[in-house]
């Protein structure tokens, strides 16, 4: 579940349920069909989503671990159209082989149908093709929790927006079978949402 509060003042709910599957060694298949309510922008709600994720190695001494991660969205939900795409390159190491860790993704997100939507009296392009990057550092706070900070720079939904922001959560697994995750994130610059909050419940079976 994710709250999201935009800089011209909507708010945005996501409730996101989603199936993982650990189909064999290192690779996840994962469906999930996102529901927003609120009075922000709604398009995309109820659209089916397909991904995985396929982990190439473990870490090494010096070698990282090194993923990649990719998902399809079908356009099933509320003003969607055409099938987009996303990808994710995903970098992890440890330092000095403690529960220190350092991480690194850079996302690619493809638009199969850009749109134009008008705001403020102006008319705003989606982007065909944009990118994201975030740096991330994780680490052991006590015997269950974790803590996960991190900063994102991305190129934003509509041409000539971009965004930053830091964010920062704690992951705490309550029983062998069930992950308790809560963050929250502030924004940067103009373009940016203000503030982001996330609940996320992981029941393992």
């Amino acid at each position: 579940m994710r709250y999201q509060r935009g800089r011209q003042g909507d708010n945005l709910v996501q409730y996101t349920p989603t199936l993982e599957l650990g189909i064999f060694r290192n690779t996840q298949l994962a469906v999930s069909v996102p529901i927003y309510s609120g009075n922000g922008d709604r398009a995309g709600s109820g659209n089916v989503q397909v991904g995985g994720l396929y982990k190439f190695n473990t870490e090494g001494k010096f070698l990282p671990a090194v993923a990649l991660a990719g998902a399809l969205t079908l356009p099933t939900g509320l003003r969607s159209e055409g099938t987009d795409y996303n990808g994710r390159f995903i970098l992890t190491k440890s330092l000095f082989g403690t529960l220190n860790r350092l991480h690194l993704n850079v996302a690619y997100f493809h638009n199969s149908q850009p749109g134009v939507q008008a705001e403020a009296g102006q008319l705003k392009e989606e982007r065909l093709d944009r990118y994201a990057l975030l740096v991330g550092y994780s680490t052991r706070i006590a015997p269950q929790p974790s803590l996960v900070v991190d900063f994102v720079r991305e190129q934003r939904r509509f041409r000539g927006e971009m965004g930053s922001s830091l964010e920062a959560g704690i992951r705490r697994q309550m029983n062998p079978r069930l992950v308790l995750s809560l963050g929250a994130a502030a924004g940067l610059g103009t373009d940016a949402d203000k503030f982001t909050a996330t609940l996320d419940f992981q029941h393992a079976f």
